[in-house]
């Protein structure tokens, strides 16, 4: 095997590796996103909750929130723990950025409401524009689809004016019916992979 030959090779296994972990990585997500829909849409309606209670003190909503992300991150690596398809890929690297970025903003926001000491919650309304930039992220890197769910959480940080009192249950049931179909989505497609005895990778 001459030199231009092995680099062939190379770069053949490159690509095998790298659309295995896409594959792999990103239908597997789809039990992750339906549990995390859940887990989530009950974060903000607890949020609507205390804020309704009267609670303007940070410390129950950082419990509530820690809860909810500590329980997020512990089922992402648990659900994911069996999964060995090669090192992690530029689209998993990117979509953890994005996300990540996503969380550490609505972090600031909120942060930035307790000491602005509002009485009117802005929160919901720019966490639908934090949403709707990390889709418009997502829509660069994987698909015009994701496009229209940044459309839709703008037009939903619009609506929230109207209705400032109730915008974090607007806000859960977006996100549910948002992250929860996402997720089937992905977790059918998978199935019907596993159903064809289509598990390996494979080249387009």
């Amino acid at each position: 095997m001459n030199r231009e030959e092995a680099n062939q090779a190379l770069e053949l296994i490159r690509r095998v590796v790298t659309q295995a972990r896409d594959d792999t990585a990103l239908q597997n997500w789809g039990v992750i996103w339906m549990l995390h829909g859940f887990v989530n849409a009950a974060g903000f309606a607890a949020t609507h909750w205390l804020w309704s209670l009267g609670h303007r003190a940070p410390g129950p909503y950082v419990f509530l929130w820690g809860g909810a992300l500590t329980f997020n991150i512990i089922s992402i690596f648990v659900l994911k723990s069996g999964q060995t398809a090669g090192t992690r890929s530029f689209v998993e690297r990117q979509i953890w950025a994005i996300w990540t970025t996503f969380i550490g903003g609505m972090v600031v926001v909120a942060f930035l409401n307790w000491l602005l000491g509002l009485d009117r919650l802005f929160m919901p309304a720019v966490a639908c524009v934090l949403f709707a930039t990390a889709f418009s992220m997502m829509g660069a890197l994987m698909g015009r689809v994701w496009f229209v769910l940044a459309g839709v959480f703008t037009v939903a940080a619009l609506v929230m004016t109207r209705f400032p009192d109730h915008a974090f249950l607007v806000l859960a049931g977006l996100w549910f019916a948002t992250q929860f179909s996402g997720g089937l989505v992905l977790h059918r497609a998978r199935m019907r992979r596993l159903a064809a005895g289509n598990t390996g990778a494979r080249l387009v």
